[in-house]
């Protein structure tokens, strides 16, 4: 893994050299913004429900709509053209000719997707001091960090989902498309068995629950640490990073 570095590097000054990220980054501090607004204006209510909240980090992400659909649409924004545009562009043949392994190249273009994607949330997070500090709402912190390391993991799975998608194809769309509605299925369709099974009263409605993401991050959010979510997690995504690197050790015919 010495290669890792250099062609980390390589990767993310890569994503500057086009518009995506910056107005990638761009919408996420827009939302941020709009997100921190809101919850501030509820805690300002002496009714609010949010008056007496300690962790307000849970509704200020977890319960957040514009959140998750920036999430669904920046990671395939984000990864699409890993691979896809080094495909399309001819540079992955001469990328697979130099002394690295598919394992580094792999890594190395998640882990960029990854930076680019804590990039994304930490505008998020900059915002809670002012109201820790400024304006001495002093909620827990435990549950912020447990929350971090949620979206931490679940980011690392997103991530990992569209290196693959990208590695599957030249064209950025196509991939952007298929990593969309794998997030999609995800994020809104495990809630909506969960919902079904509930209602049916089906004895694998729990498991629905379990993997549900919106409940994950949630759980998360209110300072539980579930160590089996962190390995679903984490699991899923070292598998799909080496379902794809074998796509790229048979492209180089080993």
């Amino acid at each position: 893994m010495r290669h890792v570095p250099a062609l980390l590097a390589r990767e993310l000054s890569a994503y500057f050299w086009g518009p995506t990220a910056y107005l990638v980054m761009l919408a996420f501090q827009i939302i941020a913004f709009m997100n921190f607004w809101e919850l501030v204006d509820a805690l300002s209510q002496p009714q609010s429900e949010f008056s007496n909240l300690r962790d307000p980090m849970s509704a200020y992400i977890s319960g957040s709509t514009p959140f998750w659909v920036a999430i669904m649409v920046a990671v395939p924004a984000l990864t699409m053209r890993l691979f896809a545009e080094e495909k399309r562009s001819g540079t992955i043949e001469t990328l697979l000719t130099v002394p690295v392994t598919e394992g580094e190249i792999v890594i190395a273009k998640w882990l960029a997707g990854v930076v680019m994607y804590v990039v994304l949330l930490a505008p998020f997070a900059l915002y809670l001091p002012f109201l820790y500090y400024q304006a001495r709402f002093y909620f827990d912190v435990g549950p912020v960090v447990s929350l971090g390391v949620g979206l931490a993991t679940m980011g690392m799975m997103f991530v990992a989902i569209g290196v693959f998608f990208s590695a599957l194809t030249k064209n950025q769309v196509v991939a952007a498309i298929w990593t969309f509605v794998v997030l999609f299925l995800l994020v809104v369709m495990t809630l909506l068995a969960y919902f079904y099974g509930a209602r049916q009263q089906a004895g694998w409605a729990e498991a629905a629950r379990h993997v549900a993401i919106l409940y994950q991050v949630q759980s998360f959010g209110l300072g539980r640490v579930d160590l089996r979510t962190v390995a679903l997690q984490l699991s899923v995504c070292v598998f799909v990073l080496y379902a794809t690197t074998m796509i790229f050790a048979a492209r180089r015919g080993r």
